[in-house]
Order: C-alpha cells, then sequence, then structure tokens
C-alpha cells in the first residue's frame, strides 16, 4: 500500500513539474526551465541534473535508485528520464549541444534500464519514448554501453532488424572487442532457435540472420 500511494504521489508531482517546465520553456524562460528540473530531480534522488550527466558512461545511472523495490525503482528511473529529457530539449534550444547531448543519452539510459525491466503496467504518461530520444541522438555516436542496453531492449521487442543494426554498430566501433562478437553471436544463436514467424516479424529473414551469425563467428575465429 505504501509503495503504490507513494508512487501515485510521484507521478501527480512529476505531472504538475513537466506541466510546469513547458510553460517556462515556452515563454524561453530557460534558466528558470532549468532550475525547475535540478530541484525536481534532487527532491527525488538528492542529486541535480548536473551530478547525474556526469555519472554518463561512468557508473551506472540506475545507482540512483538503487535498493529501491522493483516498482519504485521502475517510476524513479522514469522521472528521472523524463526530467533529463526535458533538461536536454531545452539545453538543445540554448545551442549547448554538448550538455543536451549528456542529458539526452543519460535520459535514455534510464529509460532503457526501466523498460527492461517494466512489469507491463501502463507507463505514465509523462515517460518519453525509446524511438524519440533515439532519433534525436541519431547524429552522434552512442557509447558502447547505451548500445548495449538498445541492444537488448529491441530484442525483448522483437525489433530484431533494429538489434541487428545496434549490433553491427558496436561491432564497426570496436572491431577488435572479443566481448561484443560473443554477444553478437549469443544474440542470433537465441533468435535463430525461434521459428520462422518470430524471425519475420522482427523484419529478420532466416537466411539473413544465419549470414549475419557466419559473418560475427568468422571474425571471432580470425581474431588474434
Amino acid at each position: 500500500m505504501y509503495r503504490r500511494d507513494y508512487i501515485m504521489r510521484q507521478v501527480e508531482f512529476m505531472v504538475e513539474v513537466i506541466q510546469q517546465i513547458s510553460g517556462l520553456a515556452a515563454e524561453k524562460r530557460y534558466d528558470a526551465a532549468l532550475t525547475v528540473i535540478d530541484e525536481s530531480l534532487e527532491s527525488l534522488f538528492g542529486l541535480n541534473g548536473l551530478l547525474i550527466t556526469r555519472l554518463f558512461g561512468r557508473e551506472p545511472l540506475t545507482q540512483i535508485a538503487f535498493g529501491e523495490a522493483a516498482d519504485m525503482r521502475q517510476a524513479k528511473l522514469i522521472a528521472a528520464a523524463a526530467l533529463l529529457q526535458e533538461a536536454g530539449e531545452i539545453q538543445a534550444e540554448q545551442g549547448a549541444e554538448s550538455e543536451s547531448f549528456q542529458s539526452l543519452a543519460s535520459a535514455l539510459e534510464l529509460l532503457l534500464a526501466a523498460l527492461l525491466d517494466h512489469d507491463g503496467t501502463p507507463l505514465p504518461e509523462y515517460a518519453p519514448e525509446v524511438e524519440a530520444l533515439v532519433a534525436v541522438l541519431a547524429p552522434y555516436h552512442l557509447p558502447i554501453h547505451l548500445n548495449q542496453l538498445l541492444l537488448r531492449y529491441y530484442h525483448k521487442q522483437g525489433q530484431l532488424d533494429k538489434a541487428e543494426n545496434v549490433l553491427f554498430e558496436m561491432v564497426e566501433q570496436t572491431p577488435e572487442d572479443g566481448h561484443i562478437l560473443e554477444q553478437g553471436i549469443t544474440f542470433y544463436q537465441i533468435i535463430l532457435a525461434e521459428n520462422d514467424a518470430f524471425l519475420l516479424a522482427g523484419n529478420l529473414p532466416r537466411e539473413e540472420a544465419e549470414a549475419s551469425l557466419a559473418e560475427l563467428q568468422n571474425l571471432h575465429n580470425n581474431m588474434g
């Protein structure tokens, strides 16, 4: 009961905060909007946005909800992702490209972590969309740890063609990384154990998956 009440209060809080941020941004009061975001993150996690984005790529961002029960952890990660998405969009408007990337990439990491453990309950209205964040981050090369989360997410969603694209982007980024090759080989072995209907639903025909598996196995065998 306590957890459910807490989550409901957090949802109400977030709806009000997002509306406030949107209003300030519409008036181009960007600094005021960023202050609201930082204060909200401080209230939820005891960390401001700058501290959270400084962790990006150094420590798992999910540690901001470490020790929480699964439902509360998921709610907090989605709330943080929503706030950081707002921050990233405002920073982009201000021309702060580097800061915007850090905020948006951090938002994507937190969102993916939440969705990978998602229990199927409806998401709050302010929850960011994975594809929206991926689209705005498309001009950048995402770091390996973030692409690994994307690979797992697309696999879970049955979006096999997108998972394959992410996998080969990682291979191109780090062609000498045997761990990435092994991860890719395992991915194909798992999906090839499924029936043809599953593969076709994921826009990845069996012949294409088999060819990609053979390519990765050849790369792995030729290492060293």
